[in-house]
């Protein structure tokens, strides 16, 4: 404690002068400040980075249009060229044909040399295009000229045609390729400007994750600096109070923090104060109760002690007296100890729930067995007052509970019925299961308990009135029987229209050992077949395998092949056909249906009967199935007896063949 006090006032020291603002701060505002501050940097970050990626993207839409510029330029260089082969080879060869090639050329120099019009952006291009545009409309009139004129033309007139045709083409040529090495240049600029924006950029990622860090680094510094500290120190000295020491616990500002620390330290010695009269009354109820267990202890040893002389003589006695007056004072006494045993036990019995010590032995109990142990049991007492006890259970209700426990808490039931119920009338003793609960019900012919009284029916020696009757009791049957049934885990119910009460216990029905099917004879094993049939089998869950695997090792006239995917089945059918398929539809894979037609469509495969097992118990798949021409569909989980059923039918149609 002197360490946390300590630590404390260092803390406030070291706190208190330079930041005494920021921790009078509200805990609603200095949140909202932690936290945007990493987001502010984020956000900025983000921003950068954005803004100078869309001055990338600017630069990137600027060399695309200077690649579509330089791949334009040299289009109307190929284009000018193919103009004036067409029409050279119309004159030399007279063939209109070729002036396909000319008329095609001039159509698209018109729409290359206006796209890179509204294209171009360098000065220098420009002022070249428009020197290009006069020659090129001056080179295609002169080969209009030259297609125009008469195929007889003297060819000295021709070649002085084609010498100044030619002569504009070779100006075109050389402009075109000052065009081409500037628009190169041009091309190059912009690459290495993009180079050098997409190097920033990734700069700017790497710069705002490492400023989105160091950003978050300092929010947590403050955060914890500020806050997680301080409720540390709030944390450490709440374990203190828990084991009821005080602390002195200042607050260091006007926060929620220092308004808690304020609160705390002031219910600090209100419950060390509490903790203290707490843990004497605490040890004052333990001495108490080990008082009282010992006293119980003590008495039980003395009561039972003279009670063993008392029963065992008056036992050896009745046996040997021949008198009937004396053997029914015998009676009385034999009776009277039987019954301050009981009252011995009820209270020991409910000392050990009190305290925990009750031992509760789990096992498996038929209940239907356990009802006719109990009545049976109270067949002398029903007798002696005329009274019928009328039974309804089903055989072999077991379930899994402490049976002694329990068989004392229906004969106790069953007893209090016809102690308490009207004479020469019927007791109704049955068991039921009803929404996962065991239901045992005990009524008699009586008005039952008034509602009233229903809070004071398990309270320990209450008796409701009945102890100004001759009906010998002490009120701890009931209580007894209620702490008892909350041991094992059920509950007790009174009904408030008639005499009855009604147990109700979980019902979890324990494991059988069924008589496998399997096992039963079969003809399968009276056929000798020339070879074991093959069963193909496609399933990928082990349990499942197991299963079918653990069916077929029972028949030697089978061998199973078990494969997981549809892959390995198709590569099985590849060096394989098996007798049999049996095919699950869930696979890792791909549905088994697919399979099926894989097989249904295979002309060496199509005659295998196929088997379906599968989850999927749905009419409709069942339907679909069948009408796909499936041998037989079966559901999960396995009808053993119906599988081997068919796997029988199978075997013979086999053998036949």
């Amino acid at each position: 404690m002197m360490n946390i006090q300590i630590k404390l006032n260092a803390y406030i020291q070291q706190l208190r002068a330079p930041s005494s603002i920021w921790q009078d701060l509200p805990l609603r505002i200095k949140g909202p400040i932690v936290i945007a501050l990493p987001l502010t940097i984020l956000l900025l970050s983000l921003l950068s980075l954005y803004l100078h990626e869309k001055q990338a993207a600017i630069l990137e839409n600027k060399l695309r249009v200077a690649l579509q510029n330089q791949r334009d330029i040299q289009a109307v260089h190929t284009q000018l060229v193919e103009a004036s082969t067409g029409v050279r080879d119309y004159l030399l060869t007279g063939e209109k044909s070729f002036l396909t090639i000319y008329f095609q050329a001039n159509k698209k120099l018109a729409s290359t040399l206006s796209k890179l019009e509204d294209e171009l952006e360098d000065e220098e291009q420009i002022a070249r295009l428009s020197r290009i545009k006069p020659l090129v409309n001056q080179n295609l009139a002169d080969l209009a000229e030259l297609v125009s004129s008469n195929l007889e033309i003297d060819s000295t007139a021709l070649v002085k045609q084609f010498s100044v045709q030619g002569k504009t083409l070779n100006n075109l040529r050389t402009l075109i390729e000052e065009m081409s090495t500037r628009e190169a240049k041009l091309v190059a600029d912009d690459q290495k400007q993009v180079n050098y924006e997409r190097q920033r950029n990734i700069n700017l990622t790497i710069i705002s994750a490492l400023a989105g860090i160091l950003g978050t680094l300092a929010s947590a510094w403050v955060f914890s600096r500020t806050i997680v500290k301080r409720v540390q120190l709030i944390r450490d000295s709440a374990a203190h109070l828990a084991r009821g020491e005080a602390l002195a616990l200042p607050s260091i500002s006007q926060d929620e923090l220092g308004q808690l620390a304020h609160e705390l330290d002031q219910a600090a010695q209100l419950l060390t104060n509490s903790m203290y009269e707490a843990n004497l009354a605490k040890l004052q109820a333990q001495e108490a109760n080990a008082e009282k267990s010992i006293f119980l202890s003590r008495t039980s040893h003395e009561l039972r002690t003279p009670l063993n002389a008392i029963l065992g003589f008056a036992h050896l006695l009745e046996t040997d007296l021949t008198d009937i007056k004396q053997k029914e004072s015998l009676s009385m006494i034999s009776a009277a100890g039987k019954h301050l045993l009981k009252l011995i036990d009820q209270v020991l019995d409910i000392a050990r729930i009190e305290s925990g010590d009750m031992q509760i032995d789990i096992q498996a109990c038929d209940i239907s067995a356990l009802l006719d142990e109990a009545t049976h049991f109270m067949h002398p007492l029903a007798k002696a007052r005329d009274i019928q006890i009328k039974t309804y259970y089903p055989p072999h209700l077991t379930i899994a509970t402490d049976r002694q426990r329990l068989l004392q808490i229906v004969l106790n039931l069953i007893s209090n019925a016809l102690k308490y119920g009207p004479a020469h009338a019927k007791v109704y003793v049955q068991a039921y299961i009803k929404d996962d609960k065991v239901i045992i019900e005990v009524a008699d012919e009586g008005k039952g308990i008034p509602k009233s009284m229903h809070h004071r029916v398990f309270t320990p020696f209450e008796r409701l009135g009945a102890e100004n009757t001759k009906v010998e009791g002490v009120g701890l049957g009931l209580a007894l029987s209620n702490q008892m049934m909350a041991a094992l885990g059920g509950e007790i119910h009174i009904a408030s229209d008639k005499s009855l009460f009604q147990l109700t216990l979980p019902y979890k029905q324990l494991a059988e050992t069924p008589e496998p099917a399997i096992d039963a004879p079969s003809t399968l094993n009276s056929i000798s077949l020339r070879h074991q049939a093959k069963i193909l089998y496609v399933e990928d869950n082990p349990s499942n395998r197991a299963l079918i695997e653990a069916i077929i090792a029972r028949n030697a006239n089978f061998h199973l092949y078990a494969v997981s995917t549809i892959q390995e089945a198709r590569s099985f059918l590849v060096k394989s056909t098996p007798d049999i398929a049996l095919i699950d539809l869930n696979l890792p894979d791909g549905s088994g249906v697919n399979l099926v037609e894989h097989i249904q469509n295979n002309a060496h495969h199509a005659h295998i009967p196929i088997l379906i097992l599968s989850a999927d118990a749905t009419p409709a798949s069942i339907g679909r199935l069948k009408r796909m021409g499936v041998y037989e569909y079966f559901t999960k989980p396995l009808d053993i007896a119906a599988f081997n059923q068919t796997l029988n039918k199978l075997l013979n149609s086999i053998e036949k063949k």
